[in-house]
């Protein structure tokens, strides 16, 4: 169950400057959140947190009657701006139907949509599921996206709807790389994801590899994935 953030002190984690969480809180709102919750597995104090990151820390919020994920730039971030950069390629990713919806954002949050279930590094997947995830990669390889964090698996959800998220390292790339770094996680890499993989897929390692060289110089997703099957 959500209840209402307790502490304004967690929106500015964690060097809490009461300016910069009250500029913060007042920004939101004006943005049309209704609500910021104390959700998730994260603690932080007297409040949860859907989760934290080096960048930046993620809070679940309702905005226009529907739940959002509010991701804020942490106080301590290294990298400064970085949401900015996620903001832009979120945006073009949006735009080729892939990554969660963006609904509102300025240079310290953005505003996106909410997406329910497990992180594909938890194994709860099926084949359907990776022809899925294969196709948005595709989708990002074609409009020139590279993501650059496909291949740990804690940068896409399966649920109801199979998502990529995290754009906040993506890049422009002429040789965007997105379904051969997925796919070779999936099939080649020794981590959890594969694991689950060898459950149910039959393969070979070296058939899997002549596909992707073949996928690489034409991006042809349609052959890969019939081969794949």
């Amino acid at each position: 169950m959500e209840t209402a953030l307790k502490d304004i002190r967690s929106i500015d984690y964690p060097r809490f400057s009461h300016e910069r969480a009250s500029a913060l809180k007042k920004s939101l709102f004006e943005k049309g959140i209704g609500n910021i919750y104390s959700f998730g597995r994260v603690e932080l104090g007297l409040d949860r947190a859907i989760g934290k990151g080096n960048t930046s820390i993620i809070f679940l919020g309702n905005y226009e009657n529907k739940k959002v994920s509010i991701k804020i730039e942490r106080s301590d971030s290294e990298r400064k701006g970085s949401l900015k950069k996620e903001v832009y390629y979120l945006i073009k990713a949006n735009g080729h139907g892939v990554g969660p919806k963006i609904y509102g954002y300025d240079d310290n949050f953005i505003i996106m949509e909410y997406i329910e279930g497990d992180l594909l590094i938890e194994g709860k997947f099926n084949r359907e599921d990776i022809f899925d995830i294969t196709r948005q990669c595709n989708v990002l390889d074609r409009a020139g996206i590279n993501h650059r964090q496909i291949q740990g698996g804690k940068h896409i959800i399966c649920g109801e709807k199979n998502v990529i998220i995290d754009f906040e390292k993506a890049h422009l790339s002429n040789s965007p790389k997105n379904v051969t770094s997925f796919l070779s996680m999936c099939f080649l890499s020794d981590c959890l994801v594969r694991e689950r993989i060898k459950e149910i897929f039959d393969f070979q390692e070296d058939f899997i590899k002549t596909l992707l060289k073949e996928y690489k110089p034409n991006s042809n997703i349609g052959d890969l994935i019939k081969n794949i099957q």
